[in-house]
């Protein structure tokens, strides 16, 4: 995960948003963590694959069908 600090994503915004394309970008003030910035790619990713796990363990469908959920979604295409 990159690292930058408030003052670095403020003034290098084209930057900032570049690298969170490719990574999560941890952002820090006066050396404390204060926010991650994802892609709306890795957000939905991530809310998708929780739906999908949550779904299976409360029975709505099986692991072939999580499985095959995961499986499109991570080799989704733009």
């Amino acid at each position: 995960m990159k690292t930058m600090t408030a003052a670095q994503a403020k003034n290098s915004f084209g930057q900032f948003l570049d690298a969170a394309q490719r990574e999560p970008v941890l952002v820090t003030k006066q050396n404390r963590p204060v926010g991650v910035f994802l892609s709306m790619q890795d957000l939905e990713d991530t809310i998708w694959g929780e739906q999908a796990l949550r779904a299976q363990a409360e029975g709505y469908i099986g692991p072939e069908a999580s499985q095959r959920l995961l499986d499109r979604l991570l080799n989704a295409v733009d």
